[in-house]
């Protein structure tokens, strides 16, 4: 089965999507940087990451990034979507410039986050 790992630091955002995408993917869920570091290999066929790993630090904390860099240089064949509730171009910008696949708005539609996970998978960027 496909598998997804899924970055984001709202554990409750976290389990509704584990929730919605299990039934077709395997899910590895990570609240933070280390434990998706920790749960990252070659196994993973897509990853899903916030950009605001702080939620105390809206449209300034931007640590999704750095796991999007991380990403590129350790599993570069992989395709990673990022997502955010703050409207950041410029995070955005840098995410695609880094090569993620896409960057979604927060809150998710499911058929788009669904139909960009079948997208990303067939891309393999």
């Amino acid at each position: 089965m496909t598998k997804i790992l899924i970055l984001d630091d709202v554990v409750s955002y976290l389990d509704a999507l584990t929730r919605a995408l299990s039934f077709d993917y395997e899910i590895i869920k990570a609240s933070n940087i280390e434990e998706a570091k920790d749960k990252s290999d070659q196994s993973i066929d897509l990853f899903l990451i916030d950009i605001c790993l702080d939620e105390n630090r809206p449209g300034i904390d931007r640590s999704g990034i750095d796991f999007l860099k991380w990403i590129k240089e350790n599993f570069k064949d992989k395709p990673a979507i990022v997502m955010s509730a703050y409207r950041d171009y410029e995070a955005a910008v840098e995410a695609l410039n880094l090569g993620a696949f896409k960057y979604l708005k927060k809150p998710i539609d499911l058929q788009e986050l669904k139909s960009t996970i079948k997208e990303g998978l067939r891309s393999g960027k």
